[in-house]
């Protein structure tokens, strides 16, 4: 028998919400566990994101670098085989670039949220971030979520940037939606009265670096966390404080994150925290 033989495994999602019918996933794993197709119908809508990281990128290069996927080799890295949003989500795959999700950033979480009131999460999804923005699940496919009956909001969350929140999403409860954060400021949404959402490079808008602490903003305490990592000199490792994503926390990590502190960056969504 081909030891390569792909299994196949049928799961039923039964969905109880108004409006919304059964809907049919068919997953396929290659034989060291990792998901490499997966086939939808009925009420479950793919979304085609991108967002780009302040973090993520290197003087002269167009795309973010994926650093942390090849970090000691072509096939050993840091980045960690589940993801680090308590999402229990595993690819054991992360660290080769020729893997079924391809060239790794990093790990990302997407939220549904209501349109209406953002502080209410619909779904939640532990995803992979591509150097060219893109949002892709464990199988490199786009991520599907279960429709909904009326508008949401989509939110971004990386480990150590500021979170972003896109605007009202009227329709979301088939197909295909599309909604990409790096084409202008106005596509991450905000309060009157709130800081820019995002920074602009390379013509590109991206998300502010510098919340280590996964609290929403950067203040004193970010800076006191990144500051003792420097200290002690860490590197070889996959931490939180390093800002530019490339294994070790040194100045440059603190220039960016000296930058967030002294404007006050923070995200919207705090505005919707109880």
């Amino acid at each position: 028998m081909n030891t390569h033989l792909t299994k196949t495994m049928f799961f039923i999602v039964m969905v109880a919400l108004p409006g919304i019918i059964n809907a049919q996933i068919k997953f396929t794993y290659d034989n060291a566990g990792n998901r490499i197709k997966r086939e939808l119908n009925n009420s479950l809508v793919q979304l085609d994101a991108k967002v780009l990281l302040r973090g993520g990128y290197r003087p002269g290069q167009a795309n973010m670098a994926s650093d942390l996927q090849t970090y000691f080799s072509a096939n050993s890295g840091l980045l960690p085989a589940t993801d680090p949003y308590e999402g229990n989500v595993v690819y054991n795959n992360i660290g080769n670039p020729a893997g079924v999700a391809g060239s790794v950033v990093d790990w990302i979480k997407i939220e549904i949220r209501d349109a209406a009131n953002p502080a209410a999460k619909l779904q939640s999804k532990s995803l992979l971030l591509k150097p060219n923005g893109s949002i892709v699940d464990i199988d490199g496919t786009l991520p599907k979520f279960i429709g909904q009956n009326s508008p949401v909001r989509i939110a971004v969350f990386h480990r150590n940037h500021v979170a972003i929140l896109s605007n009202p999403i009227a329709s979301f409860n088939s197909g295909t939606t599309i909604y990409d954060f790096t084409t202008a400021l106005n596509k991450a949404s905000q309060l009157p009265g709130d800081v820019p959402q995002m920074g602009i490079i390379n013509g590109k808008w991206y998300m502010w670096a510098g919340d280590v602490n996964s609290d929403l903003n950067v203040d004193a305490t970010d800076m006191s966390i990144a500051s003792n990592d420097f200290l002690a000199g860490l590197y070889d490792q996959y931490l939180f404080t390093d800002i530019t994503l490339d294994g070790g926390v040194d100045a440059t990590d603190g220039n960016i994150m000296n930058n967030a502190f002294l404007n006050g960056y923070y995200s919207t969504l705090i505005n919707y925290e109880p």
